[in-house]
């Protein structure tokens, strides 16, 4: 279910509300908050495990942010879309300390830059004819108006006019999630200081939160994520067997090493949280370190060699 536009998302609004609430559990009406103050999240289980690096490869948290009075990607105009470019690459270059770096749209990128954007599995693709933004039409005119912002350490990243207007990404190897999730949130308030100044604002309503074009990532839009190593746990119960278990006991998404509907390479899995909607940023960060503590134990356990099946129906 793709939302063209803000006024698209009105002009139906009954429709939209009932597959949000469908989809996350979020009843028309309700109102979502938002709250970004990393110090909130409690990782006092998460820091006593002294083998942590171990298990965890790298923590990622991302969300999309949609400027109003614009077209979301599936009924951006060409105009809308260079305007758009513009107003993003001007907030994200005036970034400064850790989040400093250099914007690279994909029209003018040198063949160098796109090789070594390659080879940091940064540059994204334009999406195959099954992808949602594909079909409704988001890929119109590519790669016109589309781009990658990084900073200088390669931790924040954000893809311009993808399946949103940005996508902003913050990431780096271990487990440090407060470190992870400080940055994200300074990221997405600097660059919308910026849009202040210019008399522009985020795509944001009371019920809906942040908008996206797709409704999977309303709400918040983030999606909190590690990718661990699991491989006991996959032995013993399978990677189908895993991801039941996150989907139906700890709110979370379990997905191969590549992503979603890709094996777990090694026992390497990428998990997140469920929903987008209904609870805050904080929250949603909690749920998935709350999730990869009770799994890391989990997979000693089977290290071990304990039979965890009875664990994990038990949970």
């Amino acid at each position: 279910m793709a939302i063209p536009d803000e006024e698209s998302y009105y002009l139906w609004q009954e429709w939209y509300d009932y597959i949000i609430d469908e989809c996350h559990g979020h009843k028309p009406g309700a109102k979502h908050i938002t709250d970004l103050d990393s110090s909130k999240v409690d990782v006092s289980a998460l820091d006593k495990i002294t083998d942590l690096n171990k298990y965890c490869i790298s923590t990622r948290i991302r969300a999309a942010r949609n400027i109003s009075g614009y077209g979301l990607p599936p009924a951006t105009t060409r105009a809308e879309r260079k305007a758009v470019e513009a107003l993003c690459e001007e907030g994200l270059t005036s970034l400064t300390g850790d989040l400093a770096g250099k914007y690279y749209s994909l029209v003018s990128m040198t063949p160098a830059e796109e090789q070594q954007l390659q080879d940091d599995h940064f540059l994204f693709q334009k999406p195959d004819p099954n992808a949602m933004i594909f079909s409704c039409g988001g890929v119109r005119d590519w790669p016109e108006g589309r781009g990658i912002y990084h900073n200088a350490d390669k931790t924040f990243l954000v893809w311009v006019n993808e399946e949103d207007q940005m996508r902003v990404i913050s990431m780096q190897k271990g487990g440090n999630v407060p470190e992870v999730f400080a940055r994200w949130a300074l990221g997405v308030n600097e660059v919308e200081k910026v849009l202040a100044s210019k008399g522009e604002k985020y795509m944001y309503d009371e019920h809906v939160g942040q908008f996206s074009s797709c409704v999977s990532n309303v709400g918040t839009g983030l999606r909190a994520s590690m990718h661990i190593l699991l491989p006991k746990i996959i032995e013993q119960i399978g990677q189908d067997g895993l991801e039941k278990l996150c989907w139906d006991k700890l709110e979370m998404q379990c997905r191969g090493t590549g992503g979603e509907h890709t094996a777990a390479v090694g026992g390497r899995v990428d998990i997140s949280n469920q929903k987008r909607i209904g609870k805050t940023e904080v929250e949603l960060v909690q749920i998935m370190v709350d999730g990869v503590v009770k799994l890391i134990a989990l997979e000693k356990a089977a290290e071990k060699g304990e039979d965890i099946k009875a664990m994990v129906a038990a949970m």
